[in-house]
């Protein structure tokens, strides 16, 4: 136990009081579960402040979720719940449950029963690896137990994993052939036997217990010895629980809710699929500076993402038609196509194209990347610049009005074609006016935030035209001017350290009067309003989402399994009003979207389309000279 007790040692001095785990060496003790045919030892436990109920939440969290205790797993898959009801797999003792004839032998849970405590729900989950070619699947029977007496209640968690002996154990699971969870919560508080006693009252406990494999006889009768690593798992899983009571308790609620337009599942296995085909052939071949780990694999999980998103919105190379015109299969429609507008490295369009999926990306600069790539991949990899269709009736786009580098981001060559924006910069806002131009649907997923001039700016939460949707009418409310977050509410009076100084007022007129500035605090501490500022990428990928919905999309969000901080994507599938997979059901004119789309772009700049066309142009320009970056 050296290794536990300098794990245990380290962090208590991290953590605070109030939600940090403070566990104690039990190997030594007599174990929580002590069934007469079994050898229990019970590992660690700590105490904690939360209720039975937060347990039970914790634990199902746990289950469903093993990740967030091994990162070795992905997800786990459920296979049987018989539900927050009395859980009796075998009523009388001698039938199977009748809901048990309903799946396959090897997903039916192992019975097991604790004397003393009544069985509440079982649960049949498979731990699915992040790694399939190094570790396997593992099936797991998770069986709820209570026990409910006159002062306290006792609640244990019993994992027991299918498989019979301890060589058939993945390396990501103690190697025991059961592992337990249980709490205790004391529902009458203990008496105080000193008056002054300060110590805070714990009316809970938590603890980790293993049941070891079978040993050989005369080793059955010693003590079982724990190896570092499985008092290591023990700390972690220990730790865990105690984290997640605790903050559960403090009131912490999820903010990133993920798989909300993809089911986990469909999407980890496209990934690992895609992992296992490309991941190591792209980063040996990498040649630029930045890390192929982040870039590769962050490629790859948007691929698997968008190939998930086409498979509910069109009818995929390969899928047969049913019906006429493709109408017959859903809604979806035969897939139009995709368009990777700003590329940068080529990874996420090398990918697609190489699973069969048609379509074509473009850059302002060529990148290094594109040579590594086969020769049928790179013809359809260019160097281009975007310049709207809209900025070209301007007076410096007609001087270029033959440059062949050029792109107006009409895609007339594929009509409807899907628009994908990966970290594409200036393109970014410009991506759901390119979808609306296009009658095509399309996928941005932010990164640096840029005016639709091309310019670096701060971007608003919303735009024009629906900020003046939602603001009041000025001269209703009462509320004093706006001020900054960081400006006391008396620095909004009027100020006459500020004013020009009068000549005859200064007694020395060789000295210019200093300038007043307002009194600081001193304190790095953001104050209440500073603290509901959204970030910058926020109020941009805010503004994106407010673009679409000016141009009529049906705007959905999705926070991405992707190794970046830049990690939110917005996808427009279709328009409103439009029952069809995309938005090639929409009947309007080019004459009036381009039309549209001239308004909003003068609306937002507040300047004619003719001055910022000159600006995009310029920064364009410029762009092109510029040496390519990795992404």
């Amino acid at each position: 136990m050296a290794a536990l007790n300098e794990l245990k040692g380290s962090s208590n001095d991290i953590v605070t009081q109030s939600l940090k785990t403070s566990p104690t060496d039990r190997t030594s003790s007599p174990p929580d579960i002590n069934p007469p045919d079994e050898l229990w030892v019970t590992v660690l436990d700590s105490p904690c402040t939360f209720p039975p109920d937060i347990y039970h939440g914790v634990m199902l969290n746990m289950i469903t979720n093993p990740n967030v205790t091994s990162s070795h797993l992905f997800r786990a898959d459920i296979f049987f719940d018989t539900g927050d009801h009395d859980d009796s797999l075998d009523s009388s003792h001698n039938q199977l449950d009748k809901r048990l004839k309903h799946i396959k032998a090897e997903y039916r849970p192992f019975d097991h029963d604790l004397p003393g405590y009544t069985r509440t729900r079982t649960m049949v989950r498979q731990l699915v690896p992040r790694n399939p070619q190094l570790d396997r699947p593992l099936l797991q029977t998770c069986h709820f137990f209570q026990r409910l007496e006159q002062d306290d209640e006792t609640h244990i968690v019993l994992y027991i994993p299918h498989v019979q002996q301890a060589e058939e154990m993945p390396f990501y699971h103690p190697t025991v052939s059961k592992l337990a969870f249980t709490h205790k919560w004391r529902l009458v508080p203990p008496p105080t036997e000193t008056p002054n006693d300060t110590t805070p009252s714990h009316p809970g406990s938590v603890s980790i217990s293993y049941s070891p494999f079978p040993t050989p006889a005369p080793a059955a009768t010693a003590a079982p010895s724990l190896t570092p690593k499985l008092s290591r798992t023990a700390l972690r899983l220990l730790e865990t629980l105690h984290k997640h009571g605790q903050g559960q308790q403090a009131g912490y609620q999820k903010r990133v809710h993920l798989d909300r337009l993809i089911p986990q599942k469909r999407y980890q296995d496209t990934y690992t699929r895609l992992k296992t085909k490309y991941g190591r052939q792209l980063a040996e071949q990498w040649i630029e500076v930045t890390d192929p780990g982040k870039h590769v694999f962050e490629d790859l999980g948007i691929a698997a993402f968008l190939v998930e998103v086409w498979r509910d919105m069109y009818i995929l190379p390969g899928e047969a038609i049913e019906g006429e015109e493709g109408g017959g299969d859903g809604g979806r429609v035969v897939f139009p196509g995709f368009v990777d507008i700003g590329c940068g490295n080529g990874v996420l369009t090398y990918i697609l194209l190489s699973e069969g999926y048609r379509g074509w990306g473009f850059d302002a600069r060529e990148r290094k990347t594109w040579s590594i790539f086969p020769p049928e991949i790179q013809q359809h990899l260019q160097q281009r610049l975007l310049v709207p269709e809209i900025f070209h009736s301007g007076k410096r786009a007609k001087e270029r009005n033959d440059d062949s580098t050029w792109h107006n981001g009409i895609f007339r060559d594929a009509p409807g074609s899907f628009i994908i924006s990966n970290h594409a910069d200036e393109l970014t806002a410009w991506t759901p006016l390119l979808a609306y131009l296009n009658n095509a649907s399309f996928i941005a997923i932010p990164c640096c935030s840029h005016d639709l001039a091309g310019s670096r700016f701060r971007a608003p939460l919303s735009t024009k035209a629906r900020k003046a949707r939602t603001e009041p009418t000025p001269g209703i409310s009462d509320r004093p001017p706006k001020r900054l977050p960081q400006q006391p509410p008396q620095q909004q009076q009027h100020d006459t350290s500020r004013e020009p100084a009068d000549p005859n007022s200064n007694p020395n007129p060789n000295v210019k009067p200093t300038k007043q500035q307002a009194a600081e605090s001193g304190s790095l501490a953001r104050i209440p309003e500073q603290k509901k500022m959204p970030s910058a990428y926020s109020s941009l990928c805010s503004y994106v989402r407010s673009l679409a919905q000016d141009v009529g999309f049906e705007v959905k969000e999705e926070v991405l399994r992707i190794p970046s901080t830049r990690n939110l994507c917005i996808v427009g599938r279709r328009r409103a009003g439009d029952t069809s997979g995309s938005v090639t059901g929409a009947e309007e004119d080019f004459a009036v979207r381009r039309e549209r789309a001239v308004r909003i772009v003068e609306r937002e700049m507040g300047r004619s389309v003719e001055v910022v066309g000159g600006e995009w142009i310029a920064r364009a320009e410029g762009l092109g000279r510029k040496p390519g970056s990795a992404h």
